[in-house]
């Protein structure tokens, strides 16, 4: 089962067509996407439902550090499965192997930072942000949640999708993220 799998991603990467393979690649990671963003609306949407503007406005400045998050998943997810996949293409599985594991500690490390730092330096980035002191109270705590405790699995979540889509596992990278998520 596993020659064959190995094959499809084979035939994917080398006798496919470039529109073929991109559809077959890109449908998955596009329906990804649109599950997170529906996520993130039906967020909202839940927060707006307790009619407190300033939960609303919390949730919407805490996005902004949660997207850096995002781009620290694909710094090493997008940045390691290139490397790891142009070395796997060269057939040096072992080589791609390092770096996809390198890449996975790395985007560990980083977010772990990333998060201490914004529980460091919480208030002055919210109000960096624009929090005021109607919103401060909603956001360090929305903060404390999403980015302080949720970035690490987040990331590594983030990142262990990218590598796999990299590599042409793009509907098991989808299941990576359905699961971080639940």
């Amino acid at each position: 089962m596993r020659a064959t799998a190995k094959n499809d991603k084979t035939e994917i990467f080398e006798r496919m067509g470039v529109p073929s393979a991109l559809a077959k690649m890109a449908i998955p990671t596009i329906i990804s996407q649109l599950i997170t963003l529906i996520y993130n609306i039906a967020d909202t949407w839940f927060i707006g439902q307790t009619d407190n503007p300033y939960m609303v406005a919390a949730s919407s400045l805490v996005l902004t550090v949660f997207l850096m998050t995002t781009a620290i998943a694909n710094l090493f997810g997008v940045g390691g499965g290139s490397l790891a996949v142009r070395l796997l293409g060269s057939h040096r599985e072992e080589e791609a192997g390092k770096v996809a594991s390198l890449s996975l500690v790395m985007a560990g490390g980083a977010s772990l930072a990333f998060s201490l730092l914004c529980l460091a330096f919480m208030d002055p980035l919210l109000r960096l942000l624009g929090a005021s002191d109607n919103t401060i109270g909603y956001a360090r705590q929305y903060l404390t949640f999403v980015v302080v405790i949720g970035g690490v699995p987040t990331v590594l979540s983030n990142t262990m999708s990218s590598m796999l889509r990299n590599t042409g596992y793009s509907r098991e990278a989808d299941s990576v993220w359905d699961w971080a998520v639940c």
